[in-house]
């Protein structure tokens, strides 16, 4: 026993290692304090309700034994009536906690979707979309359900505790005793398997997390799956992945039966020893006359009935008190799953919303690597405004990075990038500089929606005018009007329905509607033919008013090039005039 209370009192000095965490879930909780409040009253009064009911049993089964037989009916509607309000409480408690529980988790949800939107790219993109997913959804839906509910149920559950020990010291005090001693001794018999227990819900919520990691990637690049025919692989991948959770939810149900048997045999032992306590009780009971004239026994069969219901729920109010610990437990992990993607910094913008009319950029002395790895090294150049720039280079030799340089998505390890507007106004690559630049990134980009939704993300004002002017610059408004619904053309998940070169104009589309003086292409005419290609190139470019970054692989879209930044494996460039 003693070892067992050892074991008790560190699980609750380890509270302190994770105040941090309660003191978060603490902040987020507090505009939810009156749903508690109101989540605490009904179900104090549902428990009254339901203790009621159980005294209610006792009379009539005294009226049916040949006490007070006369009150039998009313005693019977009594009890009914208890049982229905009971019933309806309980009712409502459970649609009352689904809908704080619904709106808290939004709530949530909707405060780590902004931040994960604002935090810092190269930080947040260390974490698996999959993994992200998951922790914006069942690690949210577990601490709304918890917090809400958990300390109502404590202060109730206690309530419950003290009323009922209260009505067995009053009538039986031997009782009291069986239902306060065994209770804690189930309660810290299991006590010797937190530990584990806390591991493996740790270990299961990463484990959730490999799964939706791998539902996201496999579903979402299930055409090359097709193509590179991975269908039996993935499926073993995945049986792997549900054996080693299998493995794990079985160890922890294990665990936990473990703890559940030790506490129903403490108990089950407890309440035999009550029962032949009430049946010695009733064996040795006498029947008197009162005062009033009324036949009363020592001890009855409603008696016994009634305080077998108490020590079950005394029994039961100190298991909930024990399931406290592991609920803990596990809102703490979901808890710091949660806040160390809300801790990641959010990226800072500047005050200054104008844009300017026109660019030029500089390049100071600018370095960057991925951890021990130098993908460039000492740029130094500058780019006049108004200017189209190619930028050439070996796969993997830098060329995307540098782009993610002048978006700040990334942030250099050495020197600095300006852009320079046409009052020579200089101002530090950073968040706020992208509004002035318009993007076209690699891959297909465009969102689920129709051709329309995707070409507003560039310009929300745009009107159907400056819509088709976009796509016919981009060489794409041929094939929407040719669809039933022209721009209102239906465009699913990753565009499917679209050809790999249908999408890429669209994309460009959109970025030209957008119409900032910073244009930047990477690879954006990859999936396009050359001429194709040529005449895209050769409309953007009749536009002198931007500054164009142009990442591409074939030298024949040079031409179109006033500069050439040649991107080397060592991380230098090598700048040239492009005659």
């Amino acid at each position: 026993m003693f070892k067992y209370t050892k074991r008790f009192v560190n699980v609750l000095k380890n509270w302190d290692d994770n105040k941090t965490h309660l003191r978060w879930l603490y902040n987020i909780a507090k505009g939810y304090k009156r749903y508690m409040v109101g989540f605490l009253f009904i179900s104090l009064f549902s428990m009254l309700i339901s203790l009621s009911s159980s005294i209610a049993g006792k009379y009539v089964v005294d009226a049916a034994t040949g006490f007070q037989s006369e009150f039998f009916l009313k005693y019977i509607i009594i009890m009914l009536a208890t049982s229905l309000v009971s019933i309806l409480f309980s009712a409502g408690v459970g649609m009352f906690s689904n809908y704080v529980n619904e709106r808290f988790a939004f709530s949530i949800k909707a405060k780590m979707y902004d931040r994960v939107q604002r935090s810092i790219w190269y930080k947040l993109s260390k974490y698996h979309s999959g993994d992200l997913l998951s922790r914006l959804t069942s690690d949210i839906d577990t601490v709304a359900s918890t917090v809400i509910s958990l300390l109502p149920n404590l202060i109730v559950t206690g309530i419950q505790l003290v009323i009922v020990l209260g009505i067995l010291v009053v009538f039986d005090p031997t009782l009291a005793i069986v239902g306060l001693v065994v209770g804690p001794i189930g309660f810290l018999a299991a006590m010797l398997y937190r530990k584990k227990y806390t591991k493996y819900q740790i270990k299961l919520r990463e484990s959730q997390s490999e799964y939706y990691s791998f539902f996201q990637e496999t579903l979402s690049n299930i055409g090359v799956i097709k193509t590179f025919q991975l269908e039996d692989e993935n499926n073993n991948l995945f049986k792997n992945i549900r054996k080693k959770r299998m493995k794990l939810v079985i160890e922890s149900s294990v665990l936990s039966s473990i703890m559940g048997s030790m506490m129903r045999l403490v108990y089950t032992l407890g309440y035999i020893a009550a029962f032949t306590w009430c049946a010695y009780r009733l064996s040795t009971a006498t029947v008197y006359i009162n005062s009033a004239g009324v036949e009363v026994a020592t001890y009855t069969y409603g008696t016994m009935t009634l305080f077998l219901t108490l020590v079950s729920q005394v029994q039961g109010s100190i298991r909930a008190l024990g399931s406290v610990i592991p609920k803990m437990y596990s809102l703490i992990v979901c808890a710091k799953r949660i806040r160390e993607i809300t801790e990641i910094e959010d990226e800072v913008y500047s005050e200054d919303k104008s844009a300017p009319k026109c660019v030029s950029l500089k390049v100071n002395g600018v370095s960057f690597k991925y951890e021990n790895d130098t993908v460039l090294s000492n740029l130094n150049f500058t780019v006049p405004a108004n200017k189209h720039i190619g930028i050439v280079g070996s796969s993997g030799a830098g060329k995307t990075t540098f782009i993610r340089l002048l978006l700040s998505l990334i942030e250099p390890d050495n020197g600095t990038i300006e852009y320079v507007d046409e009052n020579g106004k200089a101002e530090i690559v950073s968040p706020s500089s992208r509004r002035f630049i318009s993007y076209v990134p690699q891959g297909n980009t465009l969102l689920s929606g129709s051709v329309r939704s995707n070409l507003l993300t560039g310009n929300k004002d745009a009107t159907d005018e400056q819509m088709w002017a976009a796509l016919k610059l981009a060489d794409a408004d041929g094939f929407v009007k040719n669809t039933d619904k022209g721009l209102d053309c239906e465009i699913s998940e990753r565009a499917t329905g679209l050809s790999e070169g249908q999408a890429q104009r669209i994309s460009i589309a959109r970025a030209l509607i957008r119409d900032k003086p910073v244009l930047i292409l990477d690879e954006a005419t990859s999936a396009l033919d050359e001429s194709s290609e040529a005449r895209i190139f050769e409309r953007i470019t009749k536009d002198k008013n931007k500054t164009c970054f142009i990442i591409t692989h074939r030298s024949s879209m040079l031409k179109y090039c006033d500069m050439i930044i040649e991107i080397n494996e060592n991380g230098t460039a090598n700048i040239k005039e492009n005659a």
